[in-house]
C-alpha cells in the first residue's frame, strides 16, 4: 500500500507539531527526494541524537513546493493582468514522482494560485467563466476531462487532486461546467460526459438524510474522522475544546462545503467546539443538486427519475429551507433552521428554484443588509471566520448577481457588480494583483483571514471579474 510520509506518520506529525512551516500545507505538498521508507529509517535513527536539526533534515530529504507569491505579471489594467495570469496559473497535473501527494490528471489545469497548487473542484467553474470570455474553450474542456477522469477512478470529484483531499468532495459544479460548454457550442462534447455526471450524482445520493416530511436531502461529509493533514496542528488544538467523538468529521464536512470556515457550521456561531456541519442540510448544496437533477432530466437517456427528483427537491427548497422571509440551512437532528443569514440564500435564485415571492423578499434583504460599499457581504455574522462579515468572495458575488438577474432584479445586480469590480480595481491599483477575498465593508484587503494568509492570483476572482466586466459594459 502506498504511503505518503509527508501526509501521515511520525515524521509528518513532528514537522506539524513543531510548526516547522508557517503554513501546514507546505509539508504535505513537499516531494521526498528518495524512497520514503529510507527517509523514515534515517529519521528514526537521527531524531533523538544530540543536535538533531529537523529543519535541516527536511531540507536535505524533501523538495519544498515553490512559492508563487512573486509571480505577478506587469499589467496595464485588470483585463491585461487576468490575460497574463492564465498562463501562470495553468499547471501540469502530472505527479513528478510516485511519492508526490499530487494525484495525476491527464491534462493541465488552472489552479487557484498561491498555496493552492492543484486543481480545486468548485473553483474551476468560476474560473471557467473567465476562460470562456478569454476564448480558452479548450482549457475548460480539459477541466471536464480531468474531472471525468477523477469520477471514473474515484467515483466522485475530490476537493482537489491531492491524496489528502481524496476523502471528500466539494460543491458539485460539474453539471454547470457541462452546461457552460453546451451553451458555448460544444454540445456533443458536453453530452458525452453525461454518464460521468450520473455517476457523480449517485455518489451524492448515497449520502443523504431522510426527514419525517418525506424529503431525502443532502449534506456535506467526509469519510475520515482524523485531523486534516494540511491543518493538523491547528485541528489537534481545536479538538481539545470538544467532546464530540465526530469532531474531525464535522470539521471536514465544513471543508467539503468550500466555506471553511463559517458561522453557518457552528451551533455557537463563534465556537469551533460546537461545530455540527455533518448534521446540517445546506441550502446551497441542495440547490446545486437540484441543478444536477434538472441537467440530467434534460440530457440523460432516462430522464424521468431525475425530473421527479428535481420536482421533489424544488418543493423542499421552497418549503423546508424557508423561514422569516429568507432561506436558511436546516439542522436535521434538531429540526430547526440555523441562525446565520448568509449569501447561500441566493443559490435558489441562481438555480431558479425560488418562487417569485421568495425571490422578491430575498432581494429586499440583500439590498437592505448585504450590499455594502464593496459588494455583497458573505454573511451578517461578525466573527473570526473567513466566510463571514466583512469578507466578500468572487463565487458568491457571481451566484448572487446571476440569481438577481434571473428574477429581474437587474438594477440591484448591476449595482453589486459595479461595487465589487470597483473594489477589485482599487486593490489592483494598490497591489498589482487580484486576491481570493476582500473586505467589502471597508473596501480593503484587511480581511477576516481564517487559517491561512490572504492569497493572490487568483483563479475564481479573475474569472468572475472578467465576466462581470462584460455584463456591466
Amino acid at each position: 500500500m502506498q504511503e505518503w510520509i509527508q501526509v501521515s506518520g511520525p515524521l509528518f506529525e513532528r514537522v506539524q507539531k513543531e510548526g516547522l512551516f508557517k503554513d501546514g500545507k507546505t509539508f504535505v505538498d513537499a516531494l521526498p527526494r528518495s524512497n520514503p521508507q529510507e527517509i523514515l529509517k534515517a529519521f528514526e535513527k537521527e531524531r533523538d541524537q544530540d543536535g538533531f536539526d529537523l529543519s535541516a533534515f527536511i531540507q536535505t530529504h524533501f523538495t519544498l513546493p515553490d512559492t508563487e507569491e512573486d509571480q505577478i505579471p506587469k499589467a496595464s489594467n485588470m483585463k491585461d493582468y487576468i490575460s497574463k495570469m492564465w498562463t501562470i496559473l495553468l499547471k501540469e497535473m502530472e505527479a513528478p514522482s510516485p511519492y508526490s501527494s499530487l494525484i495525476s490528471l491527464p491534462h493541465p489545469h488552472i489552479v487557484p494560485g498561491g498555496r493552492f497548487r492543484e486543481c480545486f473542484y468548485w473553483d474551476s467553474y468560476f474560473t471557467a467563466l473567465g476562460l470562456l470570455e478569454s476564448g480558452h474553450l479548450n482549457w475548460i474542456k480539459n477541466m471536464v476531462e480531468n474531472f471525468t477522469f477523477l469520477i471514473e477512478n474515484l467515483g466522485f470529484i475530490p476537493n482537489g487532486n491531492r491524496v489528502y483531499f481524496a476523502s471528500r468532495s466539494q460543491p458539485p459544479y460539474f453539471a454547470l461546467l457541462l452546461t457552460l460548454l453546451y451553451e458555448a457550442g460544444e454540445k456533443d462534447f458536453a453530452l458525452s460526459h453525461i454518464p460521468s455526471l450520473e455517476k457523480e450524482y449517485r455518489y451524492w445520493m448515497n449520502h443523504t438524510l431522510s426527514l419525517p416530511e418525506g424529503f431525502q436531502l443532502n449534506h456535506y461529509f467526509d469519510a475520515l474522522n482524523i485531523p486534516r493533514p494540511e491543518a493538523y496542528k491547528r485541528e489537534m488544538e481545536l479538538s481539545k475544546q470538544s467532546e464530540n467523538p465526530q469532531f474531525f468529521r464535522h470539521l471536514r464536512a465544513a471543508c467539503a462545503s468550500g466555506w471553511d470556515f463559517s458561522s453557518r457550521w457552528l451551533e455557537d456561531q463563534k465556537s469551533f467546539s460546537t461545530i455540527w456541519a455533518l448534521d446540517i442540510l445546506p441550502i446551497d448544496l441542495n440547490c446545486l443538486l437540484y441543478s444536477v437533477e434538472e441537467t440530467l432530466a434534460r440530457f440523460s437517456k432516462n430522464p424521468s427519475p431525475y425530473a421527479k427528483a428535481a420536482k421533489e427537491r424544488k418543493q423542499a427548497i421552497q418549503k423546508l429551507f424557508w423561514k422569516k422571509n429568507f432561506f436558511f440551512d436546516y439542522h436535521a437532528k434538531t429540526k430547526r433552521h440555523t441562525a446565520t443569514y448568509s449569501l447561500a440564500a441566493t443559490t435558489p435564485l441562481f438555480v431558479k428554484a425560488a418562487t417569485d415571492e421568495q425571490a422578491d423578499l430575498v432581494a429586499k434583504k440583500l439590498e437592505k443588509d448585504f450590499l455594502l460599499k464593496g459588494g455583497f457581504v458573505t454573511s451578517l455574522t461578525e466573527g473570526i471566520h473567513q466566510w463571514d462579515m466583512p469578507n466578500g468572495w468572487a463565487p458568491l458575488e457571481w451566484i448572487t448577481i446571476q440569481g438577481l438577474l434571473n428574477y429581474g432584479y437587474t438594477d440591484l445586480a448591476l449595482e453589486g457588480a459595479r461595487r465589487w469590480l470597483a473594489l477589485n480595481e482599487k486593490i489592483f491599483q494598490e497591489k498589482g494583483t487580484l486576491l481570493e477575498k476582500y473586505n467589502v465593508r471597508d473596501c480593503t484587503a484587511q480581511v477576516a483571514r481564517g487559517e491561512y494568509e490572504l492569497q493572490q492570483g487568483f483563479g475564481w476572482t479573475n474569472g468572475v471579474a472578467l465576466t462581470l466586466m462584460e455584463i456591466i459594459n
